[in-house]
């Protein structure tokens, strides 16, 4: 687990090695959430395009699992 200090202007610094491990990149997008009143949350935000591609074939065709809009997914997953 690292530590970072928060700064003046609300700043956090994300260390380098969890930047490389999150694959982390100057403009990265990020979805912040507070769960249980005490714990913060960082998510990397997925485009809905790319999240598309990623679930390409993930449900065969001729499976039981009902067909369903993947950016309604999008909504679903996030």
């Amino acid at each position: 687990m690292s530590e970072s200090i928060l700064d003046s202007k609300g700043r956090v610094l994300i260390p380098k090695e969890l930047r490389i491990k999150a694959r982390l990149t100057t403009g990265s997008k990020l979805k912040l959430s507070l769960e249980d009143g005490n714990t913060l949350k960082i998510t990397k935000s997925m485009p809905p395009k790319r999240f598309i591609e990623e679930l390409e074939g993930a449900i065969k065709k001729g499976s039981s699992v009902k067909r369903e809009d993947p950016l309604k997914l999008k909504e679903i997953w996030t």
